[in-house]
């Protein structure tokens, strides 16, 4: 673990190889269209950055969901479908999601995390972060990078991705479908890595989130988009030709 946190910190810092990357320049570089409107029909007009609108709306989602635990289903929904563009899933299902995080501790399978995260993540930004398709590549690519010998192999989730990782095509392409990159080989020669059990890849994440933000001092969230914006250029330092 020690390994990858380090690997983790250079990239976080952009400090070589991850020089261009990192934190700072994410807040440039980030970008994710808010939604024309919010969950309460309020218009989402800003003249911020995507990062800086996106960590505003954020927080104040954060609020609402405090204040108003009557509308804690519809911003569930409206964060995963509208804001996180995830259209999928039975409302049914958002709903069980919903109710799970409003509980102390909930469990967090793999199963469902790209969606589950997003509102723990709206429920408790500075315990719970986003762990999607693109957040899972960049945790193993950042570690092939950085040639850690004793990494964590964290396992993938789908994702639409054509650099990073699309399950829809014909034949799937990207960077977790690449045969070095799949786990089963991080696990084996030359790695070794350790692979990070199902079950316990959203705590490993977080664990491994948390002290970076406290290292830096900054939110959770300010990481976790960090390795959602440089995702598919992480991959593509693994693979050149996937551009």
């Amino acid at each position: 673990m020690r390994a990858t946190q380090t690997a983790l910190r250079k990239f976080f810092n952009g400090i070589e190889p991850f020089e261009g990357l990192g934190l700072d320049a994410a807040k440039r570089d980030y970008s994710w269209d808010l939604p024309r409107i919010s969950f309460d029909g309020t218009p989402l007009h800003t003249n911020k950055t995507s990062f800086e609108a996106n960590v505003e709306l954020k927080t104040r989602l954060n609020e609402a969901w405090n204040a108003n635990p009557d509308l804690r289903p519809e911003i569930a929904h409206w964060v995963v479908s509208s804001w996180g563009g995830i259209r999928g899933n039975q409302h049914q299902t958002l709903d069980i999601y919903c109710s799970r995080a409003g509980r102390e501790g909930p469990s967090s399978p793999l199963s469902g995390i790209s969606s589950f995260s997003k509102i723990l993540a709206i429920k408790d930004p500075d315990k719970y972060a986003i762990y999607d398709a693109r957040v899972a590549v960049s945790l193993n690519a950042i570690q092939m990078i950085y040639q850690v010998s004793s990494g964590m192999a964290f396992p993938y989730v789908l994702g639409c991705n054509r650099i990073t990782g699309d399950a829809a095509s014909k034949p799937p392409r990207g960077f977790v479908y690449r045969e070095a990159a799949k786990v089963k080989n991080l696990i084996s020669a030359p790695y070794y890595w350790k692979r990070v059990p199902r079950d316990q890849a959203y705590a490993r994440y977080l664990g491994l989130l948390r002290e970076n933000a406290r290292n830096i001092g900054v939110p959770l969230c300010h990481l976790e988009m960090t390795l959602f914006c440089y995702a598919p250029a992480l991959a593509c330092s693994v693979f050149p030709d996937l551009e």
